[in-house]
């Protein structure tokens, strides 16, 4: 896990699950087709993490399929360990449900549709460190707010520009001021 909020994001934040570069490392994944425009509006969403050339790394599981085009991975990119450490879930940034569920929804629709796969979504958990005792459950209230607010990033930067002093003091609820 690395998290707090990602370089150049605006809101409110949590901690995701990021790559951080470690050639000792491995770690699963799905590869999927995009068109020019598709991989331009993930650059755009992705813009605080470097989208990462794999191709040569990839090993796919089962079956013939070689990548016609290339495989990108957005990586973290600290400037050392202290920057990594402090992205790290903490109080203020914590992992949240709502985030896991997504990771692991996606991982139990591979594992059921490509069962030769094996344990893909344990694979995720045990390939995935810095869990913490810094999570929350937040299936009630999602803190991912693009997925119920599709502008949230443009709200927020509206916000955070015209009222930059309120935006600073507003707090996730319970607020506790």
């Amino acid at each position: 896990m690395a998290g707090g909020p990602a370089p150049g994001a605006v809101g409110f934040s949590t901690t995701f699950a990021g790559a951080i570069p470690d050639a000792s490392d491995s770690m699963n994944g799905v590869v999927y087709a995009v068109s020019d425009e598709e991989l331009a509006r993930t650059n755009k969403r992705e813009a605080g993490y470097t989208p990462t050339d794999i191709t040569d790394s990839v090993e796919i599981l089962g079956g013939s399929f070689k990548p016609k085009g290339k495989v990108w991975l957005y990586v973290n990119n600290f400037k050392d360990e202290h920057e990594l450490k402090n992205s790290l879930p903490s109080p203020q940034f914590p992992i949240v449900q709502s985030y896991i569920d997504i990771c692991l929804t996606g991982c139990l629709q591979i594992q059921q549709g490509f069962p030769e796969v094996g344990d893909f979504a344990a694979e995720f958990i045990q390939s995935t460190r810095e869990w913490s005792k810094y999570w929350e459950n937040d299936r009630a209230y999602p803190r991912r707010a693009p997925f119920a607010v599709p502008l949230a990033q443009d709200i927020d930067t509206l916000i955070k520009k015209h009222l930059p002093t309120y935006f600073a003091e507003i707090r996730l609820a319970p607020g506790r001021w």
